[in-house]
């Protein structure tokens, strides 16, 4: 019987892994035998996540990200390419929105906000850009929360 399974084999880097959509999505693209790099902040979520999806037969590392770090980003998809390769497809999933009014002026959240949500993304395909570039092939998936709209 053919298989009709295009993602089994692909270098699938999935920021914001260590909760919610980021860990539905690794869960799921390891059961279709994707390899599944998982970059967090929660290093203690993504490695427990990483041990449990290896030990159902898939091929998955953990990574702690903080993706408002350059160089912590560029290191993700470079551990990436050295393990495996090459980067397929990155899912940029991560993103905060604080939840007060603006007249409270809560600068700092707004800060954190910009660095998580614009220059984190920017980051994250910066990163993985250039190999994209070099194989010729790739996709970069930036995931939007209805508050980022």
């Amino acid at each position: 019987m053919e298989s009709n399974n295009n993602i089994e084999g692909k270098v699938i880097v999935i920021t914001g892994a260590s909760s919610g959509l980021g860990e539905a999505a690794a869960r799921h693209l390891s059961e279709r035998r994707a390899i599944v790099i998982l970059g967090a902040g929660r290093v203690n979520r993504i490695r427990s996540l990483a041990d449990e999806l290896t030990n159902k037969g898939a091929k998955a590392l953990a990574i702690m990200t903080d993706v408002t770090k350059y160089e912590q980003v560029k290191a993700l998809a470079d551990t990436a390419v050295v393990t495996f390769g090459r980067i397929d497809i990155i899912l940029n999933n991560i993103g905060l929105m604080p939840h007060s009014p603006l007249d409270r002026l809560k600068i700092d959240e707004w800060n954190q906000m910009i660095d998580m949500n614009i220059k984190g993304v920017l980051y994250r395909i910066a990163a993985a850009l250039p190999y994209m570039q070099q194989q010729k092939s790739g996709h970069i998936i930036n995931v939007s929360s209805v508050a980022g709209h």
